[in-house]
């Protein structure tokens, strides 16, 4: 939530509330600041993290090398895209190649020359990428939710 004021013929940001987890949170915030004589607008925004989790292949890889941001869908930005090996302790990695070395490391680790699967999935391992992407966009007090009854 922002709130702005007039000073002259200008109109001034005055504060932004940190994020406000509950439309009732919400409501009371914009209530407290219509009590103000000064407050002239209230702008709100909403917060949306969409995380999109897709199975790929160790083939489906990119290249080498830092991995290529993908693209936003409309009115989102991209904050992080990274990869998880289901079954491995090991927590999100950034690139392609840091997935890569990390499977050459369980291949070592299980014997690989001792025939050892050479693709995750063939070594019961699911392999994901991982994209973040967040959305803000202005909406008002009306589209907020509703308590149910």
């Amino acid at each position: 939530m922002s709130v702005y004021r007039h000073s002259g013929d200008d109109e001034v940001h005055e504060y932004t509330s940190h994020r406000l987890h509950s439309p009732a949170l919400v409501r009371e915030h914009v209530s407290l600041a219509r009590e103000r004589p000064w407050v002239s607008r209230i702008a709100l925004t909403e917060y949306i993290r969409e995380v999109t989790r897709r199975r790929i292949a160790e083939s489906d890889l990119p290249g080498d090398g830092p991995p290529v941001a993908p693209l936003a869908p409309a009115g989102g930005i991209v904050a992080a895209r990274f990869y998880e090996i289901e079954g491995s302790r090991v927590g999100g990695l950034s690139s392609a190649d840091d997935v890569r070395d990390h499977l050459q490391a369980l291949r070592r680790k299980s014997g690989g020359a001792a025939g050892v699967a050479e693709t995750a999935d063939s070594a019961g391992l699911s392999l994901w990428e991982v994209t973040v992407v967040d959305f803000a966009r202005p909406t008002n007090e009306d589209a907020l939710p509703h308590p149910p009854e």
